[in-house]
C-alpha cells in the first residue's frame, strides 16, 4: 500500500498550468507568484562556479573503477551538487533506445486532454500522481509546473491506479 498522508491537507484550488498556458492569460494567477522575498536579486544570487562547463560524472568509474577512481568520481559528483545542483551522467549504460521511448511516452501523456490526466490525480501531500508536488496549504505558492510521478522502488510505495491507460504503450 502506498504511503498516504497522516491527516488531510487543504491546498484549495490548483489551475493546471497546460490549460492556463492555452487560454493566454493577461496575468499570472496570484497562486504563483513569489513575494519579493522570495525572488532572487542580484545581490544574494550566488555566483556561478569557476568552472563555467557543466559538471559530468562517469557513473562506469562507480561500477568499474578502481579504489582512487571511485574516490575522484564521488568527490566530483558532491562538488557537482555543492556548486551546481544538477550534472551530467555518461556511461550509465542505460539504452538510449529505452531513454528515448521513455521520453516519448512521456510526451504523449502530458499532450492527453486535461480530462484524461485527471484521472491520475496526485494526492495533497504526496508526490505520486499529475498534478503539483509538494503542496501543503491554501496560502502556499505553486510552482509553474505541471508534473505526473509514478513510485516504483520500494515496492511498497507503488499505486497501480496512478499507472495510466493511456497512451496505450505507457
Amino acid at each position: 500500500m502506498p504511503p498516504v498522508p497522516i491527516s488531510p491537507v487543504k491546498v484549495g484550488h490548483i489551475d493546471d498550468v497546460q490549460e492556463l498556458r492555452k487560454t493566454k492569460p493577461r496575468t499570472i494567477p496570484q497562486r504563483f507568484v513569489r513575494d519579493m522575498t522570495e525572488r532572487p536579486t542580484l545581490s544574494t544570487t550566488p555566483l556561478p562556479p569557476s568552472n563555467t562547463h557543466m559538471p559530468v560524472i562517469d557513473f562506469s568509474k562507480f561500477t568499474n573503477g578502481n579504489k582512487e577512481e571511485v574516490l575522484s568520481e564521488i568527490f566530483n559528483l558532491a562538488t557537482a551538487c555543492e556548486e551546481w545542483g544538477f550534472f551530467q551522467v555518461i556511461n550509465h549504460e542505460i539504452d538510449l533506445n529505452l531513454v528515448e521511448r521513455i521520453e516519448n511516452l512521456s510526451r504523449e501523456f502530458f499532450m492527453l486532454p486535461l480530462e484524461e490526466k485527471q484521472k491520475y490525480p496526485m494526492a495533497p501531500g504526496t508526490v505520486q500522481g499529475y498534478g503539483q508536488a509538494f503542496v501543503f496549504s491554501e496560502d502556499q505558492k505553486l510552482d509553474w509546473c505541471n508534473m505526473f510521478a509514478l513510485g516504483l522502488e520500494p515496492e511498497y510505495v507503488r499505486n497501480p491506479n496512478l499507472w495510466p491507460k493511456r497512451p496505450e504503450r505507457f
